[in-house]
């Protein structure tokens, strides 16, 4: 079967072979994930700055909320993997369709807690006026189609613990053309504006949903059956004990990103689009090396599976290698295009030159970003998620946040991207120490591991 030798190539075979084939799929996935939220801004940038600002302000809600799929998709790569390296493929159906369950159920009160909620989350986080009129519209649709993301996110990491990243880079496709096509219709033929943005993306990873769970049940993969989509205590407190810190790890950046919205927004939704404006084209750059940690972590957990850590090794160093010559062909074209990348999404003159600024500060902290995802990749692999959640919160909450409401003393709104920076760079330095300590190679109880004989 595929997924079998997929297997044999992972934990046998040419480990730039193997990088290659899984990570180069999923960077394009991801950046075709990350143009879902660019193909909206720059449609409401033909409509106006409020458009544009108020998508800057929802989305990091959107995506804490999204970031708990992706949190419960973690101890899937890591179960799944790990239990297709030891070859006890049974056991991986069974947490496939755990995970499944566990992911129907938290999209289904996530939708209903949105609709209702949502408007009053906005209020609490000091938005008013038209930006809470167009950002609420946004986010209860958005909301209302938590189940189709959740089921695309375990649908790809399904196929990523397998080793398969093409099949979902193939519907990835489809779905942002269907994107693009239904923006215009939506938002200016029939006149929906902020609305129409919201509908076309919960459409279109609609369609992908369907395909991707018809796809688990009888593609050429891990089929699963009816009878594996149940849980018990058991089963749940594993899921939970690696899903926790995962979920945590996921949200703890739009969290914080709320929280420095709320801040960003004092002073005016020009520095608000402009910051919101140049996370959206880093994170092009940035999502690159995200990706290899998700090829990370299916190489740790394949090898770790089949009780192979120096193939870990191995492979952290070719990783490496790739991120360094991926951030310095990406940093140069985003500073050197700055100008004329920032004005495809606005004509606002004084948004233009401050996201430029922005951008000249942030962007080459890419290559620290590079190893912080590497090293997460590959505690995310091995099951311990704690340690991945500790260098996040770190990260966050102890560099970042506090600085900026230090520096903005002293440099007002630009204490927005010094303190990235800073805490970024940082980061790095502190994932090299977690990596060098050598503690993802214990045993992890809460995932299955046997030596293969």
């Amino acid at each position: 079967m595929k997924f079998k030798k997929k297997r044999d190539l992972i934990v046998k075979g040419n480990l730039y072979k193997v990088i290659f084939s899984i990570a180069l799929p999923l960077m394009i996935s991801t950046l075709i994930q990350r143009a879902y939220t660019l193909t909206d801004m720059y449609f409401m940038g033909k409509i106006g700055s409020n458009e544009v600002a108020a998508l800057t302000f929802v989305d990091p809600i959107i995506t804490a909320i999204m970031n708990m799929g992706l949190g419960l998709s973690v101890p899937m790569i890591a179960m799944v993997s790990q239990n297709i390296g030891a070859k006890m493929y049974e056991e991986a159906k069974k947490s496939i369709g755990n995970l499944l369950y566990v992911a129907l159920v938290t999209s289904v009160v996530i939708a209903v807690f949105g609709l209702l909620f949502s408007t009053k989350i906005l209020e609490l986080l000091r938005l008013d006026g038209d930006l809470l009129t167009l950002g609420s519209a946004y986010l209860k649709v958005v909301l209302l189609g938590t189940i189709f993301t959740f089921i695309n996110t375990c649908y790809i990491s399904i196929k990523q613990a397998e080793g398969d990243s093409m099949r979902p880079l193939y519907l990835n496709i489809f779905s942002l053309a269907l994107n693009i096509i239904l923006n215009p219709i939506l938002i200016f033929n029939m006149n929906l504006g902020i609305v129409g943005a919201a509908l076309a993306t919960i459409l279109s990873k609609g369609i992908l949903a369907l395909y991707g769970m018809f796809d688990v049940f009888t593609g050429s993969g891990l089929k699963i059956e009816k009878k594996h989509i149940t849980i018990t205590k058991d089963e749940l407190k594993r899921i939970l004990a690696i899903g926790l810190p995962a979920i945590i790890t996921k949200m703890a950046s739009p969290v914080g990103n709320m929280l420095i919205n709320s801040h960003a927004v004092t002073y005016g939704p020009a520095l608000l689009a402009s910051v919101g404006l140049g996370n959206k084209i880093n994170s092009l750059l940035f999502s690159l090396n995200s990706s290899l940690c998700a090829a990370m972590t299916t190489i740790t957990g394949q090898n770790l599976g089949n009780n192979n850590p120096d193939r870990v090794k191995e492979a952290v160093k070719k990783m490496a290698v790739l991120s360094v010559i991926l951030g310095i062909i990406g940093t140069f074209i985003i500073l050197y295009f700055s100008e004329g990348i920032v004005k495809t999404f606005s004509s606002d003159a004084k948004v233009i030159d401050t996201t430029k600024e922005f951008l000249k500060i942030t962007v080459p902290t890419v290559f620290m970003w590079g190893v912080y995802q590497i090293v997460s990749g590959v505690y995310q692999g091995s099951g311990f998620t704690k340690i991945s959640m500790y260098i996040t919160l770190i990260r966050l909450w102890i560099i970042r946040i506090p600085l900026i409401f230090i520096l903005d003393h002293f440099i007002g709104g630009r204490s927005l991207w010094y303190s990235t920076a800073i805490a970024t760079n940082a980061i790095g330095i502190v994932s090299i120490a977690f990596y060098l300590s050598g503690s993802w190679m214990k045993k992890n109880k809460y995932v299955y591991r046997r030596k293969i004989i």
